[in-house]
């Protein structure tokens, strides 16, 4: 259900109906007990007993940016030919699509110099990406938003239908922008950088919570409302009246 304000007609775009899909597997993850205490196990101790919950938010940040997690780049260099000085040399892909929202995607990646290759599976399912400690903004937010619940920090999914994602946590009783690939302090309750900064000219943000609630969020993370309204297309969304 949305917040009152919008309804989403998701049998037009399979690629939205996927997104729906992708975040409600993954916000039962959210609640899932078995599924957090293996999370909350990748921890390190000195984080678990930190009692300023500002405090354990930053030193998560920063341990999840720096040490735990690492970036898979769209657009590759081969490492074994930068690694025998044969030159920088882009890496071919292709892209099969996955079986479900738990795995959504892979990516066959090959050189066609050296005949390296690698594949990166997108994973929806938080314990697989948790395991691989790799991926883009997606698989961040998604393992990032677990550990976050797996410390009683009630954690959501925000997506902007262009091209990142991010998670929103409930401090000091209102959600708060938060988001595991940027460097703090710009990672934490810093909701315009991405228009001010990164040019996004937004149409719709929404946040997914656990059992189908999804909310329109677009207007936290914009300074021109007026222009998101203006762009917003009938044919993905629908006023709901």
């Amino acid at each position: 259900m949305f917040n009152g304000h919008i309804t989403l007609d998701i049998n037009q775009n399979q690629s939205i109906k996927n997104v729906f899909l992708l975040y409600n597997g993954v916000s039962e993850q959210y609640h899932d007990q078995k599924v957090l205490e293996q999370i909350k196990a990748l921890v390190p101790d000195q984080i678990l007993q930190l009692d300023n919950e500002h405090d354990k938010i930053k030193s998560l940040l920063e341990w999840f940016k720096n040490d735990f997690m690492r970036w898979t780049s769209k657009d590759p260099l081969c490492t074994k030919c930068m690694e025998e000085r044969r030159g920088k040399v882009p890496m071919q892909v292709q892209v099969m699509t996955g079986t479900s929202w738990e795995l959504r995607a892979v990516e066959f990646y090959n050189c066609n110099k050296c005949g390296y290759n690698y594949t990166f599976p997108r994973y929806g399912d938080i314990l697989k990406i948790a395991e691989t400690r790799t991926g883009r903004c997606s698989e961040w937010s998604m393992l990032f938003g677990g550990i976050m619940n797996a410390l009683n920090i009630e954690t959501r999914i925000v997506h902007d239908f262009l091209d990142h994602c991010w998670n929103e946590a409930i401090i000091d009783g209102k959600w708060v922008h938060i988001d595991s690939t940027l460097a703090y302090p710009i990672s934490l309750n810093h909701p315009y950088y991405y228009e001010q900064n990164w040019g996004k000219k937004y149409e719709y943000i929404l946040a997914f919570s656990g059992g189908g609630i999804v909310e329109d969020v677009t207007q936290k993370y914009t300074n021109d409302w007026d222009a998101v309204l203006h762009r917003r297309r009938p044919k993905f969304f629908r006023k709901f009246f």
